[in-house]
């Protein structure tokens, strides 16, 4: 046929057609040699290899416009409908497997153009619907995956229908070779259907939506549909790349924005909900936390609200997934646990949105404190989840409370040491009563030290007297000398009685240049002397005091 056109002066593509047209016409050869020679098969099926890789590889060679994707995908069509009269297979599919790559370096191009930026070049996010043309050599590169949709549709079907040649037919194997087609031949669909959208010049959205539709159902497939050996390793990545190409190309407005959240908010769900696997159930709600998250910011950006105000809607998700944790917490605790965290991970991003104005701060740290109270009222909490949830819940009111008053332009110390050391005293006196083995120390001696030694710092170094710090110091640090050894606690006898040492010789020291020398010298000579005439006794005293002390707890 090729030197025939020749011969008679055709163009050098018409000659490129007519040979691939001619490999066709062969398959008839190839079947009837097949049936009334089949010794000689063999030989058929290599010649016919041969001239479906010429045929397909011809525009490598001829003159002209010629597209190699094309040639390439009905080369690999027409071996894969020969392989089941060829024998032996092996050359057949050797060559189709060959035509099949070069067909999808050929389209890769235009492939990952329609799926990046099917309009031209990629739109920054709401920077407008795009307006470009249709892709460069979209057109044939569809076509030529449409083809090679077919091709491994086909060859899929042979394959699971020769698996399952010595089973007797049933509908079950039926279904089975048909499921089987259809996962060979998905990659390939998927590319084809933004190609051809993109050569058709369909406008915006149309592409990056269908995209996107393409990777959730994909997605959806692969949890929903009964477990097979390909259907995961096929429909996941497709899935995957799917759903990213089309969000991404729907960021350009805020309405695509939107609406694509949307979908993938009422998939994850559903993936969370009806999945088999409880692994899939877990990263299906983590996805819809991070998608949901995602809408609310959007939504409220899209409305013209500052990025302080949109932290409102963020904090209202945080307080969803953390009520939807209570209830996964009841039927299984590792998801219960990881949407716990990842409502605490939302409720940090809306704190994160709100510190540019220390009120709407404050608020979210409040309401947040709220919301984990509420959660660690639930019956049948864990102790261990009890406590974690009860010190997020102070110290997210304790930050608030810091927050508010930084707003308020409040610069006393004690106003922020204060709040934080009852809080913490508070949880070290109940820990003390709930856990038998637990010291002072570890119970007490953190909040003690957070409420007394940062207004003893300011009393040692500030410049100015502060005797109403130093009065009410001194005060509270007799309280607590008072009430651990009332309880028998060591830490606030220590803590408290050393606080007031340093307060004592701080005062002496102030008033050396106040009074006349001689009254501390006679006071220090008095001092020896009682000390030396009740030597002893005093002995046998401080004795007592450090075994006292010793014993408490």
């Amino acid at each position: 046929m090729a030197v025939a056109l020749l011969a008679a002066g055709a163009e050098p593509w018409w000659r490129a057609r007519a040979a691939l047209a001619a490999v066709a016409l062969t398959l008839v050869g190839l079947l009837a040699v097949r049936r009334r020679w089949p010794e000689l098969t063999g030989y058929a099926s290599t010649a016919f290899a041969l001239a479906a890789a010429l045929a397909g590889l011809a525009p490598l060679a001829v003159r002209g416009d010629e597209p190699l994707a094309l040639y390439a995908a009905l080369a690999t069509l027409l071996a894969v409908l020969a392989g089941p009269v060829a024998r032996p297979a092996a050359t057949l599919r050797l060559t189709a497997l060959g035509l099949a790559a070069v067909a999808l370096l050929a389209v890769a191009p235009a492939t990952v153009t329609a799926l990046v930026a099917p309009y031209g070049e990629a739109a920054p996010p709401w920077s407008g619907a795009p307006t470009g043309g249709p892709v460069p050599g979209a057109a044939p590169a569809g076509v030529a995956l449409l083809v090679l949709t077919v091709a491994a549709a086909l060859a899929g079907y042979s394959a699971h229908a020769r698996a399952r040649a010595a089973d007797a037919p049933s509908r079950s194997a039926d279904r089975a070779a048909w499921a089987g087609a259809a996962l060979a031949a998905l990659p390939f669909a998927a590319a084809a259907l933004p190609v051809l959208l993109a050569a058709a010049g369909a406008p915006w959205p149309v592409v990056p939506a269908a995209v996107l539709l393409v990777g959730l159902a994909a997605l959806l497939a692969a949890v929903l549909t009964p477990p097979r050996p390909l259907l995961a390793p096929v429909t996941v990545p497709v899935g995957l790349v799917a759903t990213g190409s089309g969000l991404a190309g729907l960021l350009a407005t805020r309405a695509g924005t939107l609406g694509g959240l949307a979908a993938l908010v009422v998939v994850a769900v559903l993936v969370a909900a009806v999945a088999r696997a409880g692994a899939v159930r877990l990263v299906g709600a983590l996805v819809a936390v991070a998608a949901t998250t995602g809408f609310a910011l959007t939504a409220a950006l899209a409305a013209g609200l500052p990025l302080r105000s949109a932290a409102y809607p963020v904090l209202a998700v945080a307080a969803l997934v953390l009520a939807v944790a209570a209830l996964a917490a009841v039927r299984a605790g590792a998801a219960g646990r990881a949407l716990d965290a990842a409502a605490q991970a939302v409720a940090l991003l809306a704190l994160l949105q709100a510190l540019g104005s220390y009120r709407h701060a404050a608020a979210v740290c409040v309401l947040w404190g709220a919301a984990v109270g509420l959660r660690l009222l639930r019956r049948g909490e864990p102790g261990g989840q009890r406590w974690a949830f009860a010190g997020i819940a102070g110290g997210s009111e304790l930050l608030g409370a810091w927050l508010l008053l930084a707003a308020g332009g409040v610069a006393v110390l004690e106003a922020y040491t204060l709040p934080a050391a009852g809080l913490a005293l508070a949880a070290g006196v109940v820990a003390l009563r709930t856990r038998p083995g637990l010291n002072s120390w570890l119970a007490l001696g953190p909040a003690l030290a957070a409420g007394l030694l940062p207004s003893l710092v300011s009393v040692l170094f500030a410049p100015d007297p502060q005797p109403w710090r130093r009065l009410l110091l001194g005060a509270a640090a007799l309280g607590v000398v008072l009430a651990g050894a009332t309880r028998r606690w060591q830490a606030p006898v220590l803590l408290g009685g050393n606080t007031l040492a340093v307060l004592a010789l701080y005062e002496l020291v102030r008033g050396w240049d106040l009074l006349p020398r001689w009254i501390f010298l006679a006071g220090g000579g008095l001092a020896l002397i009682g000390l030396a005439a009740t030597y002893e006794r005093r002995r046998r005293d401080l004795a007592r005091l450090r075994a006292a002390v010793g014993r408490m707890g």
